[in-house]
């Protein structure tokens, strides 16, 4: 796809030739990029240049040239390159190497913000721009042509990303009348809302990257020339201010659900809810009004299920006034998963969180959670993405797996540690946790090991992020374990659960008295699916209210 970057040379036409008033945050931004980048103006980012660009001062728009010119430069440049309109790339064992995401998430600075201040820039500066431009929408041509996705998550189910795809095409559409781009914006667009109309949103209630999508979908809707797609944009992102916010526990402010990506940011105190409810709302959009009215007037208890991607995950949360158990099952989703999450407290400032994960790692999790309690089976056999991403020698795929265990804030205060039990305290809740492994086909006690976290993933493999929290990690020898938890009212009496464990006909089933129940098998792969108890297709995307 070829464009003609000669109208990136008049695109000051039309642009107001006035300084923009800085807001009291960008003038806080400024203000501490200045006395970051002051003595080291190459490492500093466009954002920079572009906050230095809207000042009414000649002297700043100089010094915004050299920020840009140098963040240009550093861009591979080379056409050949697999890498070519990226940032960040490294050679390694003697080929180029880059996180093919980076470049997408400067589409909004280069091809929005950054637009719109050229008539700022040197002639110099001009060109560059405009030939880091063109090997910007190169590289998202391209993002899609050699990395391969575990199955069921292709391109198109990587949610976050592909709607950057999606806005680079339309901003580029955009800025530079090209018919053909607007085109590719519309078609492109319309396979990603085909798939998350039918199977939701595969990063499904994940603070973070339901940030990143809702708010790249905006310019989409800004940008794009089709009436159709802007009508379908705002369906998707009144889905997600809905989705985040009944997920959301509106007192304790932490997302009380399973999340298939998240990086425990509840663990720092304060408010955990994802940048959907807390940024500031974007111009031109107003939220559903059944998400404002259940964000301020919620009644307890309160229940929600869902359900996301293809394979598929099915999510749920269960909230009272000062504490809720929320959990997702069908398996691996991603490394940063979160199976099943319980927290007690007062606000934000005071609350006990325990999650199942703890540190980041690929491991199979299927829970039946019933209100406050949960039945948790794991097991470290292969997934998809062993089998189809990491493709690596199968002998070995032991070696992808990191410590797995119940993660917990210092909050908590343990009552009793028995190798079958054990009960954690805090704002007068305890949260009972029988841990168990599946030895000689029966079910056992597990004793778990306590260890103290500094960082989201031990092994620094996937996304690790500074986090303090201790974890309850399971032996790493068993193919099978798990737990069962339930959070109840101090002096409550809890019964040891009964676990019935059998292994028919190729279906590995675990059931409570209590009436919960997981049957799971394993494919010709050694994959491991999971066999229901309700029929998905019968689940919507979201549904509020007792399930």
């Amino acid at each position: 796809m070829k464009v003609n970057f000669v109208l990136l040379l008049i695109v000051f036409m039309g642009a107001s030739l006035h300084a923009q008033e800085l807001s009291v945050s960008e003038k806080a931004s400024l203000e501490q990029m200045e006395k970051r980048y002051g003595a080291d103006i190459k490492a500093a980012p466009p954002d920079y240049a572009w906050l230095l660009y809207r000042t009414d001062d000649r002297v700043n728009h100089l010094k915004a040239d050299t920020v840009l010119n140098h963040f240009v430069a550093l861009q591979d440049n080379d056409q050949e390159s697999m890498t070519y309109g990226q940032w960040g790339w490294h050679w390694q064992n003697g080929e180029k190497v880059v996180d093919f995401n980076k470049a997408l998430f400067r589409v909004d600075m280069m091809f929005g913000k950054l637009w719109e201040q050229q008539h700022k820039m040197s002639i110099e500066t001009r060109a560059n721009f405009g030939v880091c431009c063109k090997a910007l929408l190169e590289a998202a041509i391209r993002r899609w042509h050699t990395e391969i996705f575990d199955i069921g998550r292709d391109f198109v189910n990587y949610s976050n990303i592909f709607v950057l795809y999606v806005e680079t095409f339309t901003l580029a559409g955009a800025r530079l009348h090209d018919a053909r781009l607007q085109k590719t914006a519309t078609s492109q667009w319309t396979r990603w809302y085909n798939h998350i109309s039918y199977f939701g949103i595969d990063e499904f209630a994940s603070p973070t990257y339901n940030r990143v999508i809702f708010t790249h979908l905006m310019n989409i809707h800004d940008f794009c020339n089709d009436e159709r797609v802007r009508r379908e944009v705002k369906e998707v992102m009144d889905h997600i201010y809905l989705l985040q916010s009944v997920l959301t526990h509106p007192i304790l402010k932490v997302p009380v659900t399973g999340i298939s990506r998240d990086y425990r940011n509840f663990l720092v105190p304060g408010d955990a809810r994802s940048g959907v409810l807390t940024m500031p709302v974007p111009e031109g959009y107003t939220p559903p009004a059944k998400a404002v009215e259940l964000n301020d007037h919620r009644t307890f208890p309160f229940e929600v299920i869902g359900k996301a991607a293809i394979n598929p995950f099915i999510f749920k949360s269960y909230q009272l006034k000062d504490a809720a158990m929320g959990s997702f099952t069908g398996g691996n989703c991603y490394e940063q998963q979160i199976h099943c999450f319980a927290v007690v407290g007062k606000s934000e400032h005071e609350r006990a969180v325990a999650f199942l994960q703890g540190s980041y790692v690929h491991v199979n999790g299927f829970i039946d959670q019933i209100e406050t309690s949960a039945l948790c089976v794991y097991n470290r056999l292969p997934n998809y993405w062993h089998t189809t991403q990491w493709r690596g020698d199968m002998s070995t795929y032991r070696e992808t797996f990191d410590d797995f265990g119940v993660g917990i804030n210092a909050d908590w205060k343990e009552k009793q540690n028995t190798p079958d039990h054990i009960v954690l305290n805090a704002y007068n809740y305890d949260l009972h946790i029988f841990p168990f492994k599946v030895q000689n086909e029966a079910i056992v006690p597990n004793q778990l090991i306590l260890k103290h976290r500094t960082n989201t993933c031990s092994s620094g493999r996937y996304h690790p992020r500074p986090r303090l929290f201790d974890e309850y990690v399971f032996p790493e020898e068993d193919d099978w374990f798990g737990a069962f938890i339930t959070l109840v009212k101090s002096r409550v009496k809890v019964a040891d659960p009964v676990i019935h464990y059998t292994n028919e006909n190729g279906i590995r089933s675990f059931k409570t008295d209590n009436g919960h129940q997981l049957r799971l098998f394993e494919t010709e792969k050694a994959e491991t699916k999971q066999l229901f108890n309700v029929d998905p297709a019968l689940i919507p995307l979201l549904k509020i209210g007792k399930f």
